[in-house]
């Protein structure tokens, strides 16, 4: 179970596009389930769909649509889901909110190196939107519970693999 949070009004949606494409074969083999949390950012979805073929079909959408997501969040604890499932809320609250409650079934986020690089959960660091966001990820790598900073594309999907096949990697965050 993959969470990937989708923020700075989609600015790095292209890398989440790429990271969702090659994701995809293992969606459709049961063997990762994505959750996608655009935040309050609905045009990101649209973006995305409009670019990856499939991604809408596929998804089931838990848009506006905040009991639902508690109770997506819940189930998930302790029951199993599989294929992509989408989050999206035009409260801002219950935008940010979500991550909170999707975190706690997730086995590991694709984010920025923002303030959920201090999320008790294992992460593969993205490239930082601004300058500020490098100490997130040079912590969370310190810490052991994230990656370096991935900053191409190369990297980024060189991490995922070795995250997904390597179980040590993990483990170890």
């Amino acid at each position: 179970r993959i969470l990937m949070t989708v923020g700075g009004a989609g600015a790095q949606g292209e890398i989440y596009g790429n990271i969702i494409s090659h994701l995809l074969p293992l969606v459709r083999q049961n063997k990762v389930v994505l959750l996608i949390n655009v935040g309050d950012h609905k045009e990101v979805w649209k973006a995305m769909t409009e670019k990856i073929s499939g991604l809408r079909e596929m998804a089931v959408m838990h848009f506006d649509r905040w009991p639902e997501t508690v109770d997506y969040a819940e189930k998930a604890l302790s029951q199993e889901v599989s294929g992509i499932h989408a989050f999206y809320h035009q409260n801002l609250y219950a935008a940010v909110y979500a991550t909170n409650l999707l975190m706690r079934v997730c086995d590991f986020m694709i984010t920025k190196p923002s303030e959920l690089a201090f999320y008790p959960v294992p992460k593969l660091m993205l490239k930082r939107l601004g300058g500020h966001e490098a100490w997130g990820a040079i912590r969370t790598s310190e810490l052991g519970d994230g990656t370096i900073e991935c900053d191409t594309m190369e990297r980024i999907l060189q991490m995922l693999d070795l995250m997904l096949l390597e179980p040590e990697i993990l483990e170890s965050m």
